[in-house]
């Protein structure tokens, strides 16, 4: 089949460069069939995870939040006298924080929007 091939180089030599050959040929088409499957199985790994991150997350708050206001409880018993209304102050000031937070993180994902949007008339320019 390659006896042509033989006139110009060794039937060894020629054997060894053919096998190397198939082999570099091998590697690169498996190689790309591997990257795809693993590309595949990592992307549905990370949607599981976000899932299940999704799936914790109001209880995970939750607990934080009862864990906050057993502090406060906590701290509240420890005076003797006015501790209905430390405690309730407290309560308060934890909620008041709490919604703070919240407006702040909506008033600076609102932000970055507009700053994002001045961003792309520039680049369209």
């Amino acid at each position: 089949m390659f006896e042509f091939v033989y006139n110009y180089v060794e039937p060894e030599k020629f054997k060894q460069y053919f096998r190397l050959f198939l082999f570099i040929v091998v590697y690169i088409m498996f190689r790309g069939y591997y990257s795809n499957w693993a590309k595949q199985r990592q992307v549905k790994a990370q949607l599981e995870q976000d899932k299940r991150e999704a799936e914790e997350k109001p209880e995970r708050e939750r607990q934080e939040r009862e864990a906050q206001l057993q502090k406060i409880e906590e701290e509240a018993q420890s005076f003797g006298w006015g501790k209905q209304t430390r405690s309730k102050a407290k309560r308060n000031e934890a909620i008041l924080q709490e919604a703070v937070a919240e407006l702040r993180e909506r008033n600076q994902s609102a932000y970055d929007a507009a700053e994002d949007h001045d961003i792309e008339e520039l680049l369209e320019d």
